[in-house]
């Protein structure tokens, strides 16, 4: 009988155990399966969609400039004596086409007239000889010269008598030949004394006209040397502001050099440059929206007519000049509200008491200007500062007091402009009174429309004055866009997504991007910024349009709103994110 090997076949139930071992060893080495987070949500600027007008779809920048400007200068030389300041504003001299003066003007600047008298003085002496001189041949010819042709002829009358009584004497020998001979002479002598007084008719006839010609020249110049004269003040040919100032008095000028440069500042020149496409769209219109912040921070809304469009591009540029003519108005600061303007005066002027270098006085010599004096029943006086001295920051409101004076007999101009008076200050009792040096006194207060109706007499503003709204240098905005859009939805141009030719765009809905299929009508502007107007039957009034962030985008993808834009805003920028928290409720 043979017997088996106990190692050869190993039982059924020990199969078992080694097969459940190996199953529970591979279950306790397998690694766990991975989970993946859910992907977080993009952030998202949004806008509301509204069917409007949009209030641009092009704002360009334009840049303020004055419309006319020139330098003047005089016709003639001279020294000057005084020329404005800049920052004024004067008037023209205007004069109608047949020579009427219109509007006298403001005197811009003037030389010395000393030798332009003399010229004219001379001149009109030299009118008044020429006269003389006419006067002296029209009596010679119409009284004295007649005269003698008369009696010349009364003469030769009487010598023909004689000649014939001696011819019959001599025919009949009663009388000799010398006798013959002097009355033949006598009657020659006679006819020829009868024609020099004729040919001295006519000369003088000539000589008259030449003295008529003579006092026309004279006249003439005469009108040379009054022109000459009234040429020593300067005058503008428009309403305008002095920009500059190249002169000043004491200066020896030459005819023609510039003296100061005026220009227009109403209206007012604002430039713009245009691509060619623009510029040939704007040519068949005459305005244009333009709007330009104020000092207070709010928006003037204007509108601008359009003057010209350059014929040729910049070479640097290549664009085209755009000028657009604005009305331009004066706009004077508003006092704080802390300040009542029925009780505080205003002044542009503030002097110190400290001159007598400047001006080259003696320091015992004490000057103010002359339009800071004022006078009353009790003579004349000068508001001086209490509450703030010459090295001091001025408050809003200065105080002031009347200090009396008495004016001495000296005055002193200075830069032509400007006169300033000696005077001895007076205390309360009428003794001479000496000030600190550093003491500053009101220059003239301002008086019509703008005068404090209710002033306290002692409370005095500092005020710059009136000045224009526009000003060259400043920037204006000016809408280039189509004024016949239609209404309609209109989206920033970084709102549209484009993908195999087809435009589209993403709106939110339940907390997800939507892609949705538009169509865009012509626009003539694709710049950044610029909105365009779209179509599409799935659009509707109040749906939230993705504008930022939208080349990040895939359809149906979470979105976070982090801010949302203005839909009225201008397309001049980018549009401008509301600042929102994170749960997507703007702030």
């Amino acid at each position: 009988m043979q017997v088996d090997n106990p190692r050869s076949a190993p039982p059924i139930g020990q199969l078992q155990y080694l097969v459940f071992c190996g199953f529970v060893s591979m279950l306790g080495c397998q690694k766990p399966a991975m989970e993946f987070a859910d992907k977080a949500a993009q952030p998202v600027t949004v806008m509301t969609l509204v069917k409007a007008m949009p209030p641009s779809s092009f704002m360009a920048s334009g840049s303020v400039k004055s419309w006319k400007s020139e330098d003047l200068g005089f016709e003639v030389s001279g020294r000057l004596e005084w020329v404005l300041e800049p920052g004024l504003d004067v008037d023209g001299r205007i004069v109608d086409p047949e020579g009427n003066l219109v509007q006298p003007g403001t005197p811009l600047a003037q030389i010395e007239t000393a030798q332009y008298d003399i010229a004219v003085e001379s001149a009109a002496a030299n009118v008044e000889v020429a006269e003389r001189k006419k006067e002296s041949i029209e009596i010679r010819l119409n009284e004295a010269l007649p005269v003698e042709i008369e009696s010349a002829a009364a003469d030769l009358k009487l010598a023909q008598i004689e000649f014939e009584r001696m011819q019959k004497l001599n025919a009949q020998q009663a009388a000799s030949q010398s006798e013959y001979d002097q009355a033949e002479n006598l009657v020659q002598t006679r006819q020829a004394a009868l024609r020099s007084l004729e040919a001295s008719e006519k000369q003088a006839q000539a000589e008259l006209k030449s003295a008529e010609s003579e006092i026309r020249r004279a006249q003439q110049v005469l009108r040379d040397a009054e022109r000459d004269l009234k040429n020593t003040t300067l005058y503008g040919s428009y309403q305008g502001q002095i920009a500059e100032v190249m002169v000043v008095p004491g200066s020896v000028v030459t005819a023609g050099s510039p003296v100061l440069r005026l220009q227009m500042t109403n209206p007012i020149n604002v430039e713009v440059e245009l691509s060619s496409q623009q510029s040939r769209q704007i040519r068949q219109r005459r305005n244009l929206p333009a709007a330009f912040p104020l000092p207070d921070g709010t928006m003037r809304h204007v509108n601008a007519f359009i003057y010209s469009i350059a014929p040729s591009a910049d070479p640097s540029t290549r664009t085209f000049t755009m000028r657009l003519l604005l009305l331009n108005e004066k706009f004077r600061d508003r006092l704080p509200d802390s300040i009542s303007e029925d009780t505080v005066a205003r002044s542009e002027d503030i002097w110190p008491l400290k001159l007598n270098r400047m001006m080259g006085t003696p320091a015992e010599v004490t000057l103010v200007e002359e339009k800071s004096i004022h006078h009353d029943h009790e003579g004349a006086f000068v508001y001086r500062v209490i509450n703030a001295k010459l090295d001091d920051v001025f408050p809003k409101i200065l105080k002031v007091r009347r200090q009396r004076l008495t004016e001495n007999d000296l005055r002193i101009p200075f830069l032509g402009n400007w006169v300033f008076r000696s005077v001895s200050f007076l205390d309360d009792k009428g003794n001479r009174e000496i000030l600190p040096q550093n003491t500053i006194y009101i220059g003239e207060l301002e008086s019509g429309p703008s005068a404090a109706s209710a002033w306290d007499g002692e409370s005095v503003v500092l005020d710059a004055g009136a000045q224009w709204m526009l000003r060259p240098g400043d920037l204006v905005s000016v809408d280039l866009s189509n004024s016949e859009m239609a209404v309609g939805f209109h989206v920033p141009i970084e709102a549209i997504y484009e993908e195999s030719g087809e435009m589209f765009l993403f709106v939110v809905q339940d907390g997800h991007a939507k892609k949705l299929a538009v169509q865009l009508r012509q626009a003539g502007n694709l710049d950044a910024g610029s909105r365009v107007e779209i179509q599409s039957p799935a659009l509707v009034d109040g749906m939230q349009v993705i504008v930022g962030g939208v080349h990040y985008l895939r359809d149906d993808e979470p979105v976070r709103i982090v801010g949302t834009t203005r839909a009225e805003q201008s397309s001049t920028n980018a549009p401008e994110p509301v600042l929102g928290n994170d749960d997507g409720m703007s702030l």
